[in-house]
């Protein structure tokens, strides 16, 4: 850690404390044991956090921590990249904003040509945001708007799948199939119909069988509420903080694209926490060689440097939009904002520069085989699952039921915590079970030592819990 951080924090609470008794006594209080920003699980204390770089964070009181998760997947360069740093730097002493109906900014152009290039779709356009949940919606905005253009008003139903994860605001979470949907569920639409393929280890059927069934939910979703009445089918290519990591069997997000095309429906792809490198190629569903119609992307665009994210539409999609009066009129004040675009700019061209596509399938595989050799050395650990540096982890009671272990997930979470490394909790409802999952996505630039540490403090952990 470095002592001056810890230095100016203890010179803040001193002056506070020596505007009084009260003022004092509360500030003092405050720091260690009170947060009022509605962030945190009530009555739990956080450690607080003083410096990042790579994927270690120090805290106020001394400890070093491995942050094997990125936050919530976040990191895809790990904390405080100096190149991002410097990208944010330089930007802000030129412009920081911009209305995106009053001016374009230098930024948002380059960014959108290197999305340009990078995107697995032909002649692709981008639209920018600030959040997941964001590009979710704008994503549900853009598909209506396109049926509407077309002379198909009527197409105003999706599909997603469960479990799955979209965003926290009401018509992203109405895409979702979670348990946070439930104290929601008055506002929210239903469009979760159709079991997200390999979520269920118990079912224990074969790669070709899982892919018949899931796309046969899909199928019957489509015939229930009519082909001319649904706009597109929404998917994670594979899950995130739903089930952990879950991945399709190959030919499933084939199929996918060949349904929505026999249909007429759009193909989403929410790559918020597949997107930039995280599974060793660009995108996700690159790693079936599928062209979907519209992509959205957040978080590690920017490696947590600024809040950004975005859309990518296929050209033949965009062309519809363009071709009309408005384009495309809804979007968000920050929308194209040139902070965010100049840090997503140097994103992509870090990821080209030090090779971490590369990195992140070799480091990837590195991570899996010790993973897989964890789980060779207990009965609790009934699967292994991802790709890259996206690596899932489901514990069980035993390898015959293979029944969810209760409190699993958040066990071992603690007991990492306890070892100062940082993995995310996924505890996911289906059916009338719950997932006990946990997911592990180190940055793209993590080094084989890194990893291996990671490993061993996560085998001490799951021995522990």
């Amino acid at each position: 850690m470095n002592p001056q951080s810890h230095v100016r924090i203890m010179t803040r609470m001193e002056a506070f404390r020596g505007l009084g008794p009260k003022v004092g006594h509360t500030m003092g209080t405050m720091a260690s044991t009170t947060d009022f920003s509605l962030t945190a699980t009530p009555g739990r204390q956080l450690p607080v956090a003083v410096r990042a770089e790579g994927c270690r964070i120090w805290t106020a009181d001394g400890r070093e921590f491995i942050d094997a998760c990125g936050g919530a997947m976040v990191m895809s360069v790990g904390h405080c990249h100096p190149r991002l740093i410097e990208a944010l730097k330089r930007q802000a002493d030129e412009v920081t904003f911009t209305y995106r109906f009053a001016f374009s900014n230098e930024p948002m152009l380059e960014l959108a040509d290197l999305l340009r290039e990078i995107s697995p779709m032909p002649r692709t356009w981008s639209f920018f945001n600030s959040s997941g949940s964001e590009s979710v919606e704008s994503a549900i905005h853009l598909a209506l708007l396109y049926w509407q253009l077309r002379g198909q008003p009527a197409k105003t139903e999706f599909i997603s799948r469960y479990p799955s994860y979209h965003g926290s605001t009401i018509a992203a979470l109405g895409l979702s199939g979670t348990s946070r949907r439930n104290s929601f569920e008055a506002l929210l639409t239903k469009n979760a119909v159709a079991q997200t393929p390999n979520a269920d280890i118990r079912a224990r059927r074969t790669p070709a069988a899982e892919v018949e069934f899931a796309i046969k939910q899909l199928e019957d979703a489509i015939a229930a509420r009519g082909a001319d009445k649904v706009a597109g089918i929404f998917l994670e290519p594979i899950t995130g903080a739903s089930g952990a990591a879950v991945t399709p069997p190959d030919g499933y997000l084939e199929r996918v694209r060949e349904l929505c095309t026999r249909h007429g429906l759009l193909m989403i792809c929410d790559e918020t926490i597949t997107g930039f490198g995280r599974t060793g190629t660009w995108f996700g569903v690159e790693q079936w060689g599928v062209a979907p119609d519209v992509i959205t992307f957040a978080k590690g665009v920017t490696s947590g440097v600024v809040p950004f994210s975005g859309m990518l539409v296929a050209g033949d999609i965009a062309d519809v939009l363009m071709a009309s009066p408005d384009g495309f009129p809804v979007g968000h004040t920050f929308s194209g904002y040139p902070l965010g675009c100049a840090v997503g700019a140097e994103m992509v061209r870090v990821i080209r520069d030090e090779g971490l596509l590369e990195n992140a399938r070799l480091m990837g595989q590195r991570l899996r085989t010790g993973l897989e050799a964890i789980a060779a050395t207990t009965p609790h650990i009934g699967d292994i699952r991802g790709m890259g540096l996206l690596q899932g982890i489901e514990f069980v009671e035993d390898a015959e039921s293979l029944a969810p272990r209760a409190g699993a997930a958040a066990r071992v979470t603690a007991a990492a915590r306890d070892r100062q490394l940082m993995i995310y909790s996924c505890p996911t409802a289906l059916g009338s079970s719950v997932l006990e999952s946990v997911l592990l996505a180190p940055p793209l630039n993590i080094t084989s030592t890194d990893v291996d540490q990671i490993l061993d403090r996560l085998s001490d952990a799951i021995g522990a819990a």
